[in-house]
């Protein structure tokens, strides 16, 4: 069994591919598998692979039907074989030669650690080069609370994680945009320890016709899939603080300020159908009469 299993979901785009799977080629330690779970509807990724000779160490699968993301993310996992799992995406790359190394050390430095991540380098097609990472009082925040994620997603893109393996890690299908955010809180909230790297170990390219360009500002998806994950965090098995929860509750009132939700009915055209929290019908009844209404009742929740 190799230590780690590299995860590539693959879709397409196989000049990007090359450049992800020849910086594993790169890499010092050299104790893993990649798996590539190749979504595409052509050729062009199996073409690709055919020009590599890797024998065992290079698992491809095309799947019979298209599955989508994130569920052709959770195919590249089940297809792995390693104690730790590192999801690379197509598009992006290990930025240095002992990146991997140091994701491996992340784990086995710390035993009661399940998720670790790192600190990323961001590129995009127009020239746009920076870093994202995050300091040390948010990575505390993190560990205590990771709630906050829901507000702002300190960890970044799946590039820049590795897991120990669980019987947890799939993602959820139900979500697309908020996929990772929800995997990361239930991850890091089994045990509230999680280890970090300032170190940009992973490179994330920010290229057109992403699944997040069709997410944001798209009323539909944002309103559905924050309710959703509102209602799944508070049905979890995990003791969320009540400060913690409510900071959920008052972002799903804003997102309904944003979008002008006037009625719960709004709120189910998006797609929603679950529970939705008696404080924010609440808030939608008391905007319906008057603005000044529902300010004053959101004053009240935040006091």
């Amino acid at each position: 069994m190799p230590k780690v299993s590299i995860c590539i979901p693959a879709y397409n785009q196989p000049e990007y591919l090359k450049k992800t799977i020849d910086s594993v080629l790169r890499q010092t330690f050299t104790d893993y598998e990649i798996v590539i779970t190749d979504d595409s509807p052509g050729t062009v990724v199996s073409d690709l692979i055919a020009g590599y000779n890797l024998q065992h160490q290079l698992k491809y699968f095309k799947n019979t039907s298209t599955l989508g993301s994130p569920e052709n993310w959770n195919e590249s996992i089940r297809k792995a074989s390693g104690e730790y799992i590192k999801i690379l995406h197509h598009d992006d790359w290990l930025n240095f030669d002992d990146s991997l190394a140091k994701y491996v050390s992340l784990l086995d430095d710390n035993p009661e650690v399940d998720f670790a991540f790192s600190a990323t380098r961001a590129i995009d097609p127009k020239g746009g080069d920076w870093m994202h990472g995050i300091a040390s009082e948010e990575l505390q925040l993190l560990k205590e609370n990771p709630l906050i994620l829901c507000n702002n997603n300190l960890v970044g893109a799946p590039s820049t994680t590795i897991f120990r393996r669980n019987t947890e890690l799939k993602f959820d299908c139900n979500l697309k945009w908020h996929v990772d955010i929800e995997n990361y809180i239930r991850q890091i909230s089994k045990n509230n320890t999680l280890a970090y790297s300032p170190e940009s170990l992973v490179v994330t390219f920010i290229a057109e016709g992403r699944v997040s360009d069709e997410c944001i500002g798209n009323r539909e998806v944002e309103v559905f899939e924050y309710f959703y994950l509102f209602d799944k965090v508070t049905r979890s098995k995990f003791n969320y603080k009540a400060k913690a929860l409510k900071g959920c509750m008052l972002r799903a009132i804003a997102i309904c300020n944003n979008y002008k939700i006037e009625r719960v009915q709004d709120i189910r055209n998006c797609g929603y159908d679950g529970d939705i929290h008696p404080s924010i019908k609440n808030w939608i009844f008391l905007n319906q009469f008057s603005s000044l209404f529902g300010k004053l009742y959101l004053k009240f929740l935040r006091s």
